[in-house]
């Protein structure tokens, strides 16, 4: 079933046809596996991300998305998480036993895992996280994770080292499933992250596709950061600047909302709204939302 705002959005959908192709593009080439859409609040960055997931629907691709919001600002095991239930449990069973043996107390991983501990506890031999082990030991089996956010206190292990262990066997778990199927990855409201995620994502999870560890994934985020200056990383992005909304545009937009208006009307109400909105999509909504309330309401009076 569909969102009704997301269905809304699609219907209302005008002027990002050139964005959007640029997107279908990157998904047909593995030139530029990043894009990166950006402008400022109220220029249409999730409306176009909502059309995008729309086309990765139609073309039958696997996708996940995350948002960042005020009261959700997600970190990097919230991110790695967040992928691996989209895409499936049942592809990330290497990675959620290790996230199981760092935070549930008691825990017993499935896979070998060996490094010295310091702490109330030891790890056994035949139980310590070896980066030699085989991820595909566990591929077939199914690994509930525990969803606790805490690390266990009586596992002494400094968070640099959790934090690049999850991360080398979630990228290993990741590699394995894009072996055999794409995927695309939606970043929402990036300007959201801490300072600490933006940089893990870039120096960690897009390093990877950047270095071809990751191949088969598109990444797309969405914000009000413009791209890097990097030239190391320019070559590998496809920007998305969003701009105002011109006459035309909003013409099309109004003929969408209010399709029985005449063309002196139309051609009027084209001129007011840009005059009053200067193309800024979401002000634009609400202005023509602002006419279709008014334009009921004199009708129930009438």
């Amino acid at each position: 079933m569909i969102n009704p705002l997301f269905e809304r959005k699609l219907k209302e959908f005008v002027n990002r046809d050139l964005e959007l192709k640029a997107f279908v593009k990157m998904l047909e080439s593995d030139e530029k596996p990043l894009m990166i859409v950006w402008g400022d609040e109220g220029m249409g960055k999730t409306s176009l991300l909502m059309r995008m997931v729309h086309e990765c629907a139609a073309l039958k691709l696997r996708k996940a998305e995350i948002v960042w919001k005020d009261t959700s600002a997600h970190d990097y095991l919230a991110v790695m998480r967040k992928i691996r239930d989209d895409v499936g449990l049942e592809h990330f069973s290497a990675f959620t036993d290790l996230v199981n043996f760092y935070h549930e107390t008691g825990y017993q991983p499935k896979l070998q895992v060996t490094f010295a501990v310091q702490g109330d506890i030891r790890v056994a031999e035949n139980l310590g996280v070896s980066d030699n082990s085989n991820v595909g030991d566990v591929a077939a089996v199914m690994i509930k994770d525990s969803m606790i956010q805490i690390p266990r206190m009586d596992l002494s292990v400094p968070e640099s080292e959790r934090r690049s262990r999850l991360t080398n066997r979630f990228i290993q778990d990741l590699a394995l499933f894009l072996a055999n199927e794409p995927l695309v990855v939606f970043f929402d409201a990036v300007e959201k992250m801490s300072q600490d995620t933006e940089k893990w994502i870039w120096d960690e999870l897009l390093d990877a596709v950047r270095n071809g560890i990751l191949t088969n994934i598109k990444f797309v985020l969405s914000g009000q950061k413009q791209p890097p200056e990097n030239r190391d990383w320019q070559i590998f992005i496809t920007q998305a600047g969003l701009k105002p909304l011109g006459p035309r545009d909003i013409m099309n937009y109004l003929k969408k909302r209010v399709p029985d208006l005449d063309d002196a009307n139309l051609n009027n109400l084209t001129t007011m709204t840009l005059a009053a909105t200067k193309g800024n999509p979401a002000m634009v909504a609400s202005t023509v939302d602002a006419f279709l309330d008014l334009k009921s309401s004199q009708v129930y009076a009438g």
